[in-house]
């Protein structure tokens, strides 16, 4: 997965720091965007990037994040809220809680799984696991 981004300064050890401006999923920049989703997404992100091709500060460049981190985050980001909602809602219901309690009980587990997704991306972050490279200029046409 690519992404374009802006290289803000040069870190040791062949890093830099960059800016990537987050997207939505349909694909536009949400900062020029008109659909009123704007509001959900906050603003750019800054993160750190294995820099291969020597690029310098305000340099337009695109990254790269590995796949298998990129579906694992989206995965814990999207799927274990949804996935808690559904079965805590079973759980409910099973127990004879009611529609209302039901929907309470899976109201708390999406809540859970939200908080457990920004738990593990603050963890994710502060670890520094996550690995981008800058693999070309922007204008190279990658």
């Amino acid at each position: 997965m690519t992404q374009n981004a802006v290289v803000k300064r040069l870190l040791p050890g062949g890093k830099a720091e960059i800016e990537v401006t987050r997207q939505s999923a349909c694909g536009h920049d949400c900062a020029k965007c008109g659909g009123g989703c704007t509001e959900m997404v906050s603003g750019p992100i800054l993160a750190e990037a294995v820099n291969q091709i020597g690029a310098q500060p305000n340099d337009r460049v695109v990254i790269e994040g590995e796949f298998k981190q990129l579906m694992g985050l989206a995965a814990i980001v999207y799927a274990v809220p949804l996935a808690l909602f559904f079965v805590l809602f079973a759980v409910g219901s099973l127990a004879g809680l009611g529609e209302g309690g039901a929907a309470a009980l899976g109201i708390l587990g999406f809540v859970l799984g939200v908080a457990a997704g920004i738990f593990y991306n603050k963890r994710y972050k502060a670890r520094g696991t996550m690995v981008f490279t800058i693999i070309a200029h922007a204008a190279d046409g990658v």
